[in-house]
C-alpha cells in the first residue's frame, strides 16, 4: 500500500474526527473526606485460656490417601480476667443434637399418644382373635374333610353290600326270637 492511498483514507477520518462536538466533561467535584475520628478502645485486662479439643481420625478430602490420626488440638483464647478459670469443654456426645432432642411434653400430645396406644392394643387383640378364629375354622374344615371321606367310604361299602345282596340267592330274614302273642291288641314297643 502506498502513501497516497493511505492519505486518502486518513484525511477523511481526521476531518470527521474533528467535526464531532466535544463531549462535556463534568467539572471536578471537591470531595471532603471526614476527619478521622479517634477510636477509643478501652482495654480491659485479659488473660489467655487454653482449651483442649479432641479430634478424631479423618482422611483429607483433597487426597483420600492421606489419613490423619486422632489427636488433641489446643486453642488459645483471650478472655477477660474476671472470667472463671473453669472454662473446660465437654464432649459433643454429652448433648444430643437439636434434630433428636425430645419435644416438650404437653397434655395434648400425651392424650394423643395414649389414644394411639389404646388403638394399637385393640388392633393387636383383634388380630389375635382373627388368628384364633382362623385356626378353629381350619380345624373344623379338616374335620369335615375327614368326615366326608369316611361318609364316601361307608357309602361305597353300602353300595357294595347292596350289589352283593341283589346278585346272590334271596334269603328271607326271620327273627331269631319268636314274638309272643299277647292277649290283647297292644302295640309293640321296641
Amino acid at each position: 500500500m502506498n502513501i497516497r492511498n493511505s492519505s486518502v483514507l486518513l484525511i477523511p477520518l481526521l476531518i470527521v474526527g474533528c467535526a464531532t462536538p466535544p463531549v462535556a466533561v463534568p467539572p471536578p467535584v471537591a470531595v471532603q473526606t471526614p476527619a478521622p475520628t479517634a477510636v477509643v478502645v478501652t482495654l480491659s485486662p485479659t488473660k489467655l485460656v487454653e482449651t483442649r479439643y479432641e479430634v478424631r481420625g479423618y482422611r483429607e478430602t483433597a487426597n483420600s490417601s492421606i489419613r490423619h490420626e486422632a489427636h488433641t488440638v489446643y486453642r488459645r483464647t483471650r478472655v477477660p480476667v474476671a472470667a472463671s478459670d473453669d472454662l473446660g469443654t465437654v464432649p459433643r456426645e454429652s448433648y444430643p443434637p437439636v434434630s433428636v432432642s425430645p419435644l416438650p411434653a404437653s397434655e395434648e400430645l400425651t392424650a394423643e399418644l395414649a389414644t394411639q396406644k389404646k388403638i394399637t392394643a385393640e388392633l393387636h387383640a383383634m388380630q389375635a382373635s382373627i388368628a384364633e378364629t382362623e385356626h378353629a375354622m381350619q380345624a373344623q374344615y379338616a374335620l369335615l374333610v375327614r368326615q366326608g371321606a369316611e361318609v364316601l367310604k361307608v357309602k361305597g361299602q353300602l353300595e357294595a353290600e347292596r350289589s352283593r345282596l341283589r346278585s346272590g340267592p334271596s334269603v328271607e330274614i326271620t327273627p331269631s326270637a319268636p314274638v309272643a302273642a299277647t292277649a290283647g291288641k297292644e302295640e309293640l314297643k321296641w
